[in-house]
This record gives C-alpha cells, sequence and structure tokens, in this order.
C-alpha cells in the first residue's frame, strides 16, 4: 500500500513541475507582471471573503443579540426537574 501512495505522491510532484514550466514557456507576459496581477487578484478575492465574512458574523451577532432580548423579556423562568422534585 505504502508502494501506491508513493506512486501518487511521485506523479503530483512531476504534474506540478511540469505545470510551472508550461506556464513559464506560454505566459504573456514578464513573471513580474503576472505576479502583480496575480497579487491584485488574490488580495481582491481577500478583500472580498473579508467583507462576506464580515457581514455573515454581524447578522449572526444582531441575530444572537436578538435571542438574548426575548429570553431576557420572557416572564416565567425556566426551571430545572431536578428544582422542583
Amino acid at each position: 500500500m505504502a508502494n501506491s501512495g508513493s506512486k501518487v505522491m511521485l506523479a503530483t510532484i512531476i504534474g506540478v513541475a511540469a505545470g510551472i514550466g508550461i506556464g513559464m514557456l506560454i505566459a504573456p507576459a514578464k513573471g513580474s507582471k503576472t505576479r502583480k496581477r496575480l497579487k491584485k487578484r488574490i488580495m481582491g478575492f481577500a478583500d472580498m471573503m473579508e467583507d462576506d465574512l464580515s457581514d455573515k458574523l454581524n447578522a449572526f451577532k444582531s441575530a444572537f443579540s436578538n435571542e438574548e432580548d426575548y429570553i431576557m423579556d420572557d416572564e416565567e423562568p425556566i426551571t430545572d426537574e431536578k428544582e422542583t422534585l
């Protein structure tokens, strides 16, 4: 079984190396320009994900705070079964 895992790992490494080599050969722009473009895209994606996560976190917090208000406004206290016995 270890032999099979080794073959998969070797094939993955060879595939990644071949992909990088082909990418370097057919790249339409210089490496520095490509890195700058890639960095801008990644940063834009990260900003988008951060905004989305922030919105979801705020929605969760507001829903949780509304739930606490509802529980606090409830006139009947919740009692445990053990306390009433």
